[in-house]
């Protein structure tokens, strides 16, 4: 009752914004009934609400939700692999992370594996968190809206693998947010194979 009364009195100095209102609105059991095997469909307008919230505020209720969401589809994965795999987010350029303040990968990474820990607490770790698996050495131009030969040819070698012993032989699980032609996981792909991981897997919280 304070809690809710606190919150209308911040809202009342601090208007939320239209798509932080609509996370406000979802629950795990919602978004489950919207995804598929494939991810969420990004262009159902709760979803967008979910992937903006995340990506350019870093909102703690989106990445909470999504990273529940996600733990599932991961543990999942993990449980056909023999060995601990990686969990791989997909990398932002250093420019790039300076100017959002966070990469939303790497949260969604964490609140999946928060959400694992709360469920598997009798368990050992399924996953070893690896957020420098991956390096993006290109800043390459925003995907969105590109299309697909532009987005393959834009992201193409923008990726490297920079301690090759991290992953030589492992099992990866490369998380992005959104998928739309698959080239950024594709880039992902390519450089841990190049740097020897034995089986790369990708995650996506929604596609496009």
């Amino acid at each position: 009752m304070i809690a809710d009364i606190w919150e209308l009195f911040i809202d009342v100095l601090i208007p939320p914004r239209p798509s932080e209102r609509v996370v406000r609105t979802l629950n795990l059991q919602m978004l489950e009934s919207l995804s598929s095997e494939d991810g969420l469909p990004y262009h159902d307008p709760r979803v967008t609400a979910l992937v903006w919230e995340l990506k350019y505020y870093a909102n703690r209720r989106a990445a909470a939700l999504a990273g529940a969401l996600l733990a599932e589809k991961l543990l999942a994965v993990a449980a056909e692999e023999l060995g601990t795999p990686l969990l791989v987010p997909v990398p932002m350029h250093a420019a790039r992370r300076r100017e959002r303040g966070h990469n939303q990968t790497e949260l969604l990474c964490k609140a999946a594996l928060f959400a694992l820990r709360s469920s598997q607490s009798e368990v050992g770790p399924v996953l070893e968190y690896a957020p420098k698996a991956l390096v993006r050495t290109t800043n390459t131009k925003h995907q969105q809206g590109l299309p697909r030969h532009i987005r393959l040819k834009n992201i193409k070698n923008s990726m490297t693998a920079p301690n090759p012993a991290l992953v030589r032989e492992r099992v990866c699980i490369v998380v992005d947010d959104v998928a739309t032609t698959g080239a950024t996981l594709e880039e992902a792909k390519r450089a841990l194979r190049k740097a020897g991981a034995r089986v790369v897997h990708t995650v996506t919280l929604a596609r496009s």
